[in-house]
């Protein structure tokens, strides 16, 4: 399952999973904003946890595969990066957009469009 959407629209995907709610709550108390690079845990619910990430995008990205057993879902807070999913879905990941994920699929992410910059990211796992 591959979702892609504004965070303007979050509310419409609760039906996916009861912990998108948990999502939500963190996003309106600002806490990834606030906070610095590093794992968390949701305070109501320490099976959602997030982790918070600062790096600069590449021409070649960093490959990974998320748990086929968990969403994953990445939010960019500050910049703009490039995330690829099985090589045929390319994504261009800004402020106020959000990659949900479920299922194992190779994701590529970090990368640049044209020239590097620096980004701000959270990714939640549920």
């Amino acid at each position: 399952m591959i979702v892609f959407d504004t965070l303007d629209n979050l509310e419409l995907y609760q039906g996916i999973s009861d912990k998108i709610l948990r999502v939500i709550t963190i996003m309106d108390r600002s806490l990834p904003y606030d906070q610095g690079p590093g794992h968390y845990k949701c305070p109501e619910d320490d099976s959602v946890i997030y982790e918070i990430e600062a790096y600069p995008t590449t021409f070649n990205g960093k490959r990974e595969i998320p748990s086929e057993k968990e969403y994953s879902m990445e939010i960019v807070l500050e910049g703009e990066a490039v995330t690829s999913i099985d090589e045929d879905n390319v994504f261009v990941m800004a402020p106020g957009r959000f990659l949900l994920l479920k299922g194992e699929v190779g994701i590529k992410r970090k990368m640049t469009r044209n020239i590097e910059k620096s980004v701000k990211s959270v990714i939640f796992r549920f």
